[in-house]
This record gives structure tokens, sequence and C-alpha cells, in this order.
């Protein structure tokens, strides 16, 4: 049979609250006297500044941490998980931001991870009921799933919800979803968000992060706010402006005005980096395209369509299979990206905490992790490393009381900027943006965009990949908008395109 998620009418209200709840890492408070509350069949959003948090809080009520002070009771009854598992045989279950699913298992063997001995029969796997099983509870989210399909065809919205699935199977009365849509598109996002309707409509408690205040909006019944580790206060959404809120997360109004003013040129601009007939590797191209110097060049198009194969090629991480490129007059075909960045170009990756970061390490490591006037043979020079280190920090604002603190300790917003720091610190000339500020709040999100702007009008050249069209048409002085692996469309500087030109040359 499978799982039986029907709410217990004897039961139909759960309660999760917490008083007082504090948490350091280090010298940094994360948490500090912090009360919350959660009900079944309620969705309630915590928002905040990047540090503010609001991970931390769930991570320590999901059990992959000790809270250091405060109480929490589980409908009445102490609550204190040790780990993951145990938050989850109380009711209580985790979505993480990183996507965590295995693409060489089916869907319902990724749905049931964690319990597949239970469907396991003198040695053998019950498919049969496995499938069952995983797809009873794929309907039950409305999932639009079939465990029949190939898990490699799903996009990343639907792997998404095969987590949720995932934490669906241990019955659970709340889950939680910590920055869950942050690598997710505007469809991809909407997919979940729907699930989280249908698990609040199951009468489920619901906590969600995000720094999309639209999806906020959309999904939330109470928001909660924090500050600098501490409770803000408890809001109902309905009536709720984004000034007002902006202005409770950050102690000031917000007056929308994100991006920079663009900068007017003056004379003609020399060509930074000049690709010829370009063809890659991944399905890129024919590509021909100039991009000249000091200009920030955005790069417009659904996930897959072309941009951040793009990117990739200049940096030499896909191959190229025929054209020619040029980097400021002179032939240019990076062998790997360690050639890449010995021609002064610096990239910032889409995933970073996969791609851009060593999160074990310390925030200076990373910051330092690729300026090589740090290095010396074997030898590292720390004096200079903590000049760059403290360069990096004050510039671009990362939030932390230690410089030698994991850099996984810090939030989502401050691990991007120290992304950015670490690409920045090699002193490029050309710099490559894959979605900088995905999975940053507003606040965090107006620093980088006016150090991106700053970086262009000191002469630094910079293409961007965005799926964010208010990012794209905001920020870029010139737009092009790509559509299987080509250009579809160029908009030139001056031109001030709508959100609905730039969507119609992507479809």
């Amino acid at each position: 049979m499978p799982p039986d998620f029907e709410v217990d009418p004897a039961k139909e209200v759960f309660m999760l609250s917490a008083q007082n709840m504090s948490k350091t890492f280090g010298a940094a408070k994360a948490l500090e006297g912090v009360s919350a509350e959660i009900g079944s069949g309620e969705v309630v959003s915590l928002v905040g500044e990047n540090g503010a948090g609001k991970s931390t809080l769930l991570k320590a009520l999901g059990g992959v941490f000790p809270w250091d002070s405060g109480a929490v009771m589980l409908d009445g009854q102490p609550y204190a998980p040790v780990n993951l598992a145990d938050a989850e045989t109380r009711g209580v279950a985790l979505v993480f931001q990183e996507l965590n699913v295995n693409r060489s298992l089916s869907i319902a063997e990724n749905v049931m991870l964690g319990r597949l001995r239970n469907y396991r029969r003198f040695g053998f796997l019950d498919t049969r009921r496995l499938n069952s099983d995983a797809q009873a509870i794929l309907e039950r989210i409305g999932a639009g799933i079939s465990t029949s399909t190939d898990i490699n065809d799903l996009n990343l919205g639907q792997l998404k919800i095969v987590e949720v699935a995932r934490a669906l199977a241990a019955d659970p009365r709340f889950v939680f979803f910590d920055e869950s849509t942050a690598f997710l598109n505007n469809r991809e996002s909407r997919q979940l968000l729907a699930v989280i309707d249908n698990l609040r409509k199951q009468k489920l408690g619901i906590a969600f992060v995000s720094h999309h205040l639209n999806e906020v909006f959309s999904i939330s019944d109470r928001l909660v706010v924090l500050k600098d580790g501490r409770l803000v206060g408890s809001f109902l959404a309905a009536g709720m402006t984004e000034a007002h809120l902006h202005g409770l997360m950050v102690g000031r109004e917000f007056d929308g005005r994100i991006f920079p003013p663009k900068t007017m040129e003056t004379g003609e601009p020399r060509s930074a980096i000049t690709l010829e007939e370009v063809v890659g590797a991944g399905g890129l191209g024919p590509i021909s395209l100039d991009v000249k110097a000091g200009r920030i060049v955005g790069i417009g198009g659904i996930k897959g369509s072309g941009g951040d194969l793009l990117l990739q090629t200049i940096m030499g991480i896909g191959d190229v299979i025929s054209g020619t490129m040029s980097l400021e007059g002179k032939a240019f075909r990076p062998r790997n990206p360690k050639d890449a960045w010995h021609h002064a170009i610096a990239y910032v990756p889409g995933d970073r905490t996969g791609e851009g970061l060593i999160s074990e390490f310390a925030i200076e490591e990373n910051l330092t992790l690729s300026a090589r006037p740090v290095k010396a043979g074997i030898f590292v020079d720390r004096s200079r490393g903590g000049i760059i280190t403290s360069e990096m920090l004050s510039k671009l604002k990362i939030k932390t009381s230690d410089q030698s603190q994991a850099t996984s300790t810090l939030s989502g917003g401050n691990m991007q900027k120290v992304v950015l720091g670490k690409c920045l610190a090699t002193r490029p000339r050309l710099l490559l943006l894959d979605n900088p500020t995905r999975g940053v709040d507003v606040g965090a999100k107006a620093e980088i965009y006016r150090h991106i702007r700053s970086l262009a009008d000191d002469g630094m050249t910079i293409l961007m990949v965005t799926e964010d069209l208010g990012e794209l048409i905001g920020m870029a002085d010139e737009i092009i908008v790509t559509r299987k692996g080509q250009i579809s469309c160029r908009f030139e500087v001056g031109q001030k395109p709508s959100e609905e030109e730039v969507v119609k040359w992507m479809m």
C-alpha cells in the first residue's frame, strides 16, 4: 500500500513554536533571541537581507545543527532534533537550496531514497511496489510527473519537486523550503510554488525562504521578518507592500531604484573580444559577436538557449569546434580555464557552491584562491592574501566577523559576493557572469549592481547571462538574446526594449 498522507481529523491543527532561539558560529551571532511559530495549513515566509538568519533558523529547526539556547515545542512537546533523520521522524522535513538528486537512479528510487531497503525482498528490489508508492506521492502533490519518465528528461523545477516528494515520503507535518527556487527559472519556480500551495491545502505547515519577493507575496500567509539575526516582527502578508517590507528588512524605505544609471560613451570604444562564426561544443553557434571594452553586454534567453555555453566557450570550458576568437585584437583560443585566467578573464559560474567555491575553505582562502600574486611556488604570501581579503570584504560589503571562518557558514548572498571577490582579486579585464544575483536579496542585489557598473565605468568589459528580465534590461548597455545556441536578436546601445520585446525573441 502507498504511504498514507491523510490528515488525522483529531489532530488537524499542528504547531511548531520556537522561543528565544540563539545560535553563534565562532564570533558571529547568526540568531539572537528569535521567536517564531508555524501552524498547519499556512505558509510562513522568513524574509530578511543576506545574513539575517533565515536559513540558520530553518536548518536549526530541521536538525542540520543544534541551537545554543532557547526552546522549541512541537505540538506541546519539547523538540530538539539531533540530526536531519531525527527531525524527520518527529515530522519536520527540509528541502535545501542545492539540488540533491541522483541521476543514476530512477525517479521512484530518488523519491524513496533512504527507504529502499523497505522495497527489497530476497535481495531484489520490488520495482513494481516502489513505482506505485512513489507515483502515489507525486500524484498527491499534483506533480504531473510519471515514475516511468527518464529522470534526465526532467527540468530543474521537476527535479526539485522530486526532492519535495522525497521529503513527503516521511509523512511530515511541516516542510521547510530553504531558497529552493534559487536556481529555477520563472516557469520552474511556478511549478514548485503550485506544489507548495497544494501542501498548504493538505494542512501541512510550510516555512518558505526566497529572495524573490514576488514569490513571497504570491504564496505567503504570514511574514516573519529578521534583521541581523534578530526578530523584527511577524506580519500578515495581506496588505503588506514590497516597499514597506523592504523597509522592515533593512531599516529604511525602498524606492525601487536598484539599477545604477548607465554611463554615456565618449568616442569609439575598442573591441574587447570578437567571435567570428564560432561553433562550440554542446550546440553553440554559429555565433558572431563584437564586444566593446567597458560595456555590460547582457545575454538573455530561456535556460539552455546558449548563453551559458557562450561564457563557457570563452572561458575554455567548452571546446571551439570551428570559427575564430580574438581578445583585444589578438587571436585567442583558450585550452582550458587556467589559460583564460592567464589572459585576464574571470568567470562567475551559475552554481556558486558546486563550481565557484570550496565551501569548507575559509573566506580568505576562497577570496585568494585564484589571485596569482598571493602564491610563489608552493609558498603562500599571507600578508598579501590578507590585503586582498580586506579589500574585497570592504568593497563588496561581505558580512563576516572573521575572515578565517568557513565560507559555508555565510548566507547565500555573501557566498555569492565571495565568488565575485575571488574573480575580482585576479584583476580581470573581461568578466563573465552567469546569473550573478541568483539567490540574493534585493539589498545585496543593489550593492552588486553598483559594483558591476563601477567596474564597467573603470573600463572592464562584462558579459552577463541572466534569466531575470528586469536585471537584463536594467543593467545591460546592450542586449543579445540567444535561442537554440544562436543569437536571435541584438538590441544596440541606446535601445530600451520592453520585457515583451525581449521575450518574443527567446521563443
